[in-house]
């Protein structure tokens, strides 16, 4: 089943790529989308409304902006996704690029919550996993 999660978010990001908006197929309806404490928007987004806000407020500060995984960690029901998000600042034209890493948990072939971490690391280790 993990293999089939993996595939799930590497969909769930491609869709975004392509809407900019929630994909609902791909998340359960009482999800949870915990944002980075280091981030002027941290907190705990809820339900596919709270998160679909959450990922138009990003779309509404940034043009192109894009989410690639460069890299996706099976863990059972877990997966690991390195991501590189771009885009350009609405208004300053200013061109942004930056690496975080989120953790997302499945059940049934849909997340129930996605965690966002700074690096890699730090989420590998808040999971238990080793590099």
């Amino acid at each position: 089943m993990s293999e089939a999660n993996v595939e799930i978010v590497r969909a769930a990001y491609q869709s975004f790529n392509r809407t900019h908006e929630l994909d609902v197929e791909a998340f359960q309806p009482n999800i949870e989308w915990h944002t980075r404490d280091d981030l002027p928007d941290s907190g705990r987004h809820r339900g596919y409304a709270g998160v679909a806000q959450h990922l138009f407020s990003w779309v509404e500060a940034f043009e192109d902006l894009r989410v690639d995984p460069e890299e996706l960690i099976d863990a059972d029901d877990l997966v690991v996704a390195v991501v590189r998000l771009r885009g350009r600042m609405r208004g300053s034209g200013h061109d942004v690029e930056m690496e975080e890493t989120h953790v997302w948990r499945l059940l049934d072939g849909k997340a129930t919550e996605v965690r966002e971490y700074q690096t890699k690391a730090e989420a590998l280790k808040a999971v238990e996993l080793k590099a």
